[in-house]
C-alpha cells in the first residue's frame, strides 16, 4: 500500500471551482496532504486530530506549506494565509496607505512602483479573503461555510474592509494612515478608540505647547526661574481641574511673585 493511498482526493462539488486552489483561489498545480506525507507514520501512530485529505493547491501555496506539520484544513489554510500575508506584506501596506487618486503629481517612476504594488496587494488581499470552496472527500460532501462578515465601525459609518475604513477616517478626522494604522492594532483593532487616542495625544501635545510657552514668557518678563514657574503652574492645575494655564500664572502672579505694597508714613 502506498502512503498516497491514506488520503482521500478532494474533489470540488461545482464546476466554477475545479482545477482551484482551495487555500487562495489561485489555479491549481498540485496538491497538498493533510497531514504530510512525510509525517503519514507519526498521525497514524498517534492519532493526533488529522484529516487524511489530498488537496489542491496552487504552486505557491504548495511550497509555502512545506513548513508546516499540521494535519487539518483549517490548520494548514490559516498557515498558508499567514505565508502570504508576510511575503506581500509590502504590497498590502501600499494597497491599504494609497488610492488612485492620490497617485495623481507623482513622477512616473515612482507612480509606477506604486501602482504595481496597488495591483498585487489588491489580488493578495483578494487571496487571503478566499473561503474555501464545497467539496467531497470519501463520500462526504462538504458545503462551504460562510463565515461573518467582518464589519469596522466609526462613529455610526460601517465598513467591509479595513482599507475603506482606513480611507474613511484619516481624510474625515484629519489623521496620516500610518499614524492612524498603528493606534488601530495599539487600541484593541478599533477605529473609534484609535481617533479618540489620537486626538488625546494631539490635544495633550498642544497643551504641553502652550504650557512652555507661556511659562517661559512669563518668568522672562517676571524674572523668575522658569523651572520654579513651570512646577507651580503644574501643581496648580493639578489641583484644580477647571484652572486654565493663563488663572494658574495669575494665581503664581498674585501669591508667590506680586510686590509686596507698602503703606505710606502717616
Amino acid at each position: 500500500m502506498t502512503a498516497d493511498s491514506h488520503y482521500h482526493q478532494l474533489f470540488p462539488l461545482y464546476r466554477d471551482t475545479f482545477n482551484t486552489c482551495f487555500y487562495c483561489g489561485c489555479i491549481a498545480a498540485g496538491h497538498d496532504y493533510a497531514p504530510p506525507l512525510q509525517y503519514l507514520e507519526f498521525y497514524l501512530a498517534t492519532r493526533e486530530p488529522s484529516e487524511f485529505l489530498k488537496i489542491p493547491a496552487c504552486n505557491e501555496c504548495h511550497e509555502h506549506l512545506k513548513g508546516c506539520k499540521a494535519g487539518t484544513l483549517d490548520e494548514r489554510r490559516n498557515f498558508a494565509r499567514k505565508k502570504l500575508a508576510k511575503k506581500y506584506a509590502k504590497a498590502l501596506t501600499i494597497y491599504e496607505m494609497w488610492t488612485e487618486e492620490e497617485l495623481q503629481g507623482l513622477d512616473f517612476s515612482l507612480r509606477h512602483s506604486i501602482e504595481a504594488g496597488l495591483k498585487l496587494g489588491a489580488e493578495t488581499t483578494e487571496r487571503l479573503a478566499y473561503p474555501g470552496f464545497a467539496f467531497e472527500a470519501a463520500g462526504q460532501q462538504h458545503q462551504l461555510q460562510y463565515s461573518e462578515v467582518q464589519v469596522f465601525e466609526i462613529f455610526g459609518e460601517q465598513f467591509e474592509t479595513f482599507r475603506e475604513a482606513l480611507q474613511f477616517a484619516s481624510k474625515a478626522y484629519r489623521i496620516p494612515k500610518n499614524a492612524l494604522k498603528e493606534a488601530f492594532a495599539d487600541n484593541d483593532n478599533n477605529f473609534e478608540r484609535a481617533i479618540q487616542a489620537l486626538h488625546k495625544a494631539a490635544a495633550e501635545q498642544e497643551f504641553n505647547q502652550q504650557l512652555k510657552q507661556q511659562c517661559a514668557a512669563f518668568a522672562k518678563k517676571h524674572k523668575q526661574a522658569v523651572i520654579f514657574v513651570h512646577k507651580q503652574v503644574e501643581r496648580y492645575l493639578s489641583e484644580n481641574d477647571e484652572m486654565t494655564i493663563s488663572e494658574a500664572l495669575q494665581h503664581l502672579y498674585n501669591t508667590r511673585v506680586k510686590p509686596a505694597t507698602t503703606n505710606p508714613a502717616s
